[in-house]
């Protein structure tokens, strides 16, 4: 490979690298402490979702995690009215009589838009051996640098809360902020690992 391409393709794999990958974040959170999860708890996974597929990829990724952990998933798709004009009455009952100790509600809150800078980078690259030793002493390691540039970001940030279905009060609150996610999956599989993590250390969640 020609030597003065090899910035370039070092330029093009760095971008590449940096589309591609997917991190969420907690940004805030909230646990009641007077809460205790117990082993085996049953947990309704409800999405608020417009697209019908992407409440199902929620549903599937979040029940994996459950289960991973010992908390037996219920998908809410499967038991609540898909009527939006189910009244609260109906709500409850169905939740009631699917046996849940817990109820997850997640919904996308925002999709923003933020441009950030990467900054250039400089790096050696050692030339061949091919070039003797005159050659090696002039040109042993030359100096590579990449230029900055601006990256605009995507950053969706959904929320989700857990109800204790006995009282039905809150008991951990938490709103994640995934950048450039590939895909729905992709997203939920990110936000998932961070949310039942939090929810692990708070307690809600008995591992």
């Amino acid at each position: 490979m020609s030597r003065k391409l090899r910035p370039l393709l070092y330029a093009v794999l760095v971008a590449a690298a940096a589309s591609c990958a997917t991190s969420s974040t907690l940004v805030q959170r909230w646990s009641d402490p007077a809460y205790v999860g117990h082993k085996g708890d049953k947990m309704m996974i409800v999405a608020l979702a417009k697209d019908e597929r992407n409440q199902h990829t929620w549903e599937d990724a979040f029940s994996a995690a459950l289960s991973s952990v010992k908390i037996q998933p219920i998908k809410g798709s499967t038991v609540l009215p898909h009527s939006s004009a189910a009244d609260e009455a109906t709500m409850k009952e169905a939740i009631r009589n699917s046996g849940a100790n817990l109820v997850a509600v997640s919904r996308l809150v925002d999709v923003e838009k933020e441009q950030v800078y990467v900054p250039g980078s400089t790096y050696y690259t050692p030339a061949p051996s091919y070039y003797g030793m005159y050659g090696y002493y002039y040109n042993s390691y030359g100096m590579v640098n990449t230029p900055g540039y601006y990256q605009e970001n995507k950053v969706y940030k959904l929320e989700t809360n857990v109800y204790n279905v006995q009282n039905e009060k809150l008991v951990w609150s938490g709103l994640t902020e995934t950048v450039n996610p590939e895909t729905a999956q992709d997203a939920a599989n990110s936000v998932i690992q961070v949310v039942i993590g939090d929810m692990i250390d708070s307690k809600v969640i008995a591992k």
